[in-house]
């Protein structure tokens, strides 16, 4: 499977698996969401329409992970991230199961008391030219879209260990 921009992971392969640990992961997002709103926050949830990796720069002008956001959560998430100036912290939840990395990522900023979550998998041995960008960059980059693509939200993560597998070792020794 080419990373440069395909979604993520074979249907027809992962029919049984990603279902089961996507909707998991869809649940956790939903609670998780919850307990801001609990604690008197603004919780917006992306429910993505399609996850990408994209670890070639000149198939998209970007690399990370792409995450097409319907247009009626794009918009209040631009809003919220306009609103708060960007945010300013991070808090990623990550699970590991049959050989694919699932995560919620929990954006916040505490001035607006807003929270945006972003879901999204993919599978280390089916994508490692994305591996290797990461490595290589020393960061994950998550870019949220709406299907036109007027806007395109970037955030940056400078600790990639929070996105990569349990024990995860780069093979040629770097």
């Amino acid at each position: 499977m080419s990373n440069d921009g395909d979604s993520v992971g074979d249907p027809e392969e992962r029919a049984d698996e990603v279902p089961s640990h996507w909707e998991q992961v869809m649940t956790d997002m939903a609670a998780t969401a919850e307990e801001y709103r609990e604690r008197g926050w603004d919780a917006h949830e992306v429910h993505p329409g399609d996850v990408g990796l994209f670890a070639d720069r000149d198939a998209e002008g970007r690399t990370g992970i792409d995450l097409l956001a319907p247009d009626n959560e794009f918009d209040p998430v631009a809003e919220a991230f306009d609103a708060a100036g960007g945010f300013e912290d991070a808090q990623v939840f990550r699970a590991d199961t049959n050989g694919s990395v699932y995560f919620v990522v929990a954006l916040e900023s505490a001035a607006t008391e807003t929270a945006v979550l972003l879901p999204a998998h993919y599978s280390p041995p089916e994508n490692e030219e994305f591996m290797d960008m990461i490595y290589e960059e020393d960061e994950v980059r998550i870019h949220v879209r709406p299907l036109n693509e007027r806007r395109v939200l970037t955030f940056t993560h400078e600790d990639p260990s929070l996105f990569l597998p349990d024990h995860s070792e780069r093979g040629d020794g770097a």
